[in-house]
């Protein structure tokens, strides 16, 4: 492969002491044999990383700056050998020294470190935009110390680009060929919806060395694109990583540009990576190259349509979160998402329509279920398909999908489309469906939709609630919980037969045993 995942590190010591040194590591993407791009997180220690938030993107080409930046290490992994005259004499001597029969030999023993120079920092202006009207109320990185120190630096650093040079300390403006010869290797970023695998080395630590996760794309952001949404699980060190395609022909894609984040108290959970094709194009000042062959059509891609177009952005207030169209104007969502319905109206959103609702019925607050049902008028959302509620309760391990509007902007409300993940059920109870989809706040009222042996038909199998939380707040988004279609299926239907209001109150149950589980206590008896 042209193209391999490294982990680019430096050391550090702010007094120079020698027994203060620290090493700084992230990931990296190793192209060409020579060169290593790496993100802007790596500089985050050093005095640049200031001169860096201070610039507001304009173009940094200060020689003064390169020469007081620290001597790069590339960690790689070590080639096997071809076959060569002495190739069988090897292979036998290796045999014949096992110690408990561990191969020494073996590659993933086996390293080589590079040294280079850092010759290019740039900030890409596409993602810089995204940070102002996405990412601005997010903490990006850990929540210790100094956090707004911290995250107005992480904000500064995450649309930032570093280029190594693995051979020469020259700086000049022939920096521009190896991004143009990187451009060429690229491919435009996969449909929503498609697997990728992120390289990385987590927490800068060899034992990890290009490690391998995989996830799905689960939401793009811009038109561009400027940023990419995955539930590939990456840890801090994974910035810089290379994303690539799934299948034998890995194909470049992206870069990692962010692995731990909050948002509104809650870890984010989902993995930021930034198009190489946009973050390249902008600072070649071209156009994104014409796709020489199509892209294969995504195997999910007609169940995607379905999931757009039967998934509603519910808003009342500064409160959000998702609904499942039932059909004939009825929307089913979260109780506690309209629980300020008295004060503020109720907007919904879907596929460039925006419209009011009205709340018909919800539940008790803090009581399972936690539900509602909504109505608008049908008049404006014939380009809506009902959703199809599962007959069968889940099974344990089977693959769902989680569709919300954990992140949009507001200001680009006809592009708006739900962010789905990907995962499987965990536990399943006539009360209480567990899964481990990443789920955030915008999430809650979304459905969990199980994927039939059909390739254009899902089923509904419950609506999201709320993902696991400590008393301490802390967040777990890949541990959720949903009210089964078990539970409110009936109750819906008995209600469209007469739209007799009294028939949903059963929605509200008040059995100790479901109110213990839904608090996650114990319900076991008390005899």
């Amino acid at each position: 492969m042209a193209v391999e995942g490294v982990m680019v590190s430096y050391n550090y010591s702010e007094d120079e002491e020698h027994a203060n040194i620290l090493t700084v590591s992230a990931s990296g993407i190793k192209f060409s044999k020579r060169w290593v791009l790496t993100h802007g997180s790596i500089l985050s220690p050093l005095q640049q990383a200031t001169i860096i938030q201070k610039s507001k993107g304009k173009p940094i080409l200060n020689e003064e700056f390169y020469n007081n930046l620290p001597e790069i290490y590339v960690t790689c992994e070590k080639k096997t050998k071809g076959n060569s005259l002495y190739g069988g004499v090897e292979k036998l001597s290796r045999e014949r020294n096992l110690d408990n029969d561990v191969d020494f030999e073996h590659s993933s023993y086996n390293i080589r470190v590079l040294t280079g120079r850092i010759c290019h920092v740039w900030q890409c202006p596409i993602l810089d935009r995204c940070v102002d009207d996405i990412l601005y109320s997010w903490t990006i990185g850990h929540r210790d110390g100094d956090v707004e120190k911290q995250t107005r630096l992480g904000k500064a650093l995450l649309s930032v680009f570093v280029l190594v040079d693995l051979e020469s300390d020259d700086r000049g403006l022939r920096t521009l060929r190896p991004l143009s010869e990187l451009l060429d290797m690229v491919r435009p970023p996969p449909e929503r919806g498609s697997t990728v695998e992120v390289h990385s080395t987590p927490f800068g630590c060899e034992v990890f060395l290009n490690a391998v996760t995989r996830g799905s794309i689960c939401g793009i952001v811009g038109k561009k694109p400027s940023l990419l949404l995955t539930d590939a699980g990456t840890a801090l060190g994974s910035e810089g990583g290379p994303v690539f395609t799934e299948g034998p022909t890995k194909e470049l894609v992206g870069c990692v540009v962010c692995s731990v984040s909050w948002w509104r108290g809650e870890w984010v959970g989902l993995t930021l990576a930034a198009p190489l094709v946009s973050v390249l194009s902008a600072k070649l000042r071209v156009p994104p190259p014409k796709i020489m062959r199509a892209l294969p059509s995504h195997p999910h891609a007609e169940i995607l349509e379905r999931i757009d177009s039967t998934t509603v952005l519910v808003r009342c207030g500064m409160a959000w979160g998702a609904g499942v169209y039932v059909g004939s104007g009825y929307i089913l969502t979260c109780a506690h998402v309209v629980k300020n319905y008295a004060s503020y109206k109720v907007s919904l959103y879907c596929r460039g329509v925006k419209e009011t609702a009205i709340v018909r019925y919800k539940t008790t607050d803090d009581k399972p279920y936690d539900l509602a049902l909504l109505y608008t008028n049908p008049q404006h959302w014939n380009h809506l398909t009902p959703a199809v509620f599962a007959d069968d309760l889940a099974e344990k391990g089977e693959s769902v999908l989680a569709a919300g509007y954990p992140y949009y902007n507001e200001g680009n409300l006809d592009d708006l489309k739900p962010t789905v993940t990907s995962g499987h059920v965990n536990n399943v109870s006539p009360s209480m469906l567990q899964t481990s989809c990443c789920v955030q706040s915008g999430f809650s009222g979304g459905p969990i939709y199980r994927l039939t042996k059909s390739s254009t038909l899902i089923e509904v199998l419950g609506i999201i609630v709320s993902n696991a939380k400590t008393q301490t707040g802390a967040c777990y988004p890949y541990i959720n919980m949903a009210v089964p279609v078990k539970a409110f299926k009936g109750v819906l239907h008995n209600f469209t037969l007469d739209k007799d209001i009294s028939k949903l109150r059963s929605l509200e149950n008040n059995k100790e045993m479901i109110q213990s589980q839904w608090r996650l206590l114990p319900y076991r008896s008390k005899v």
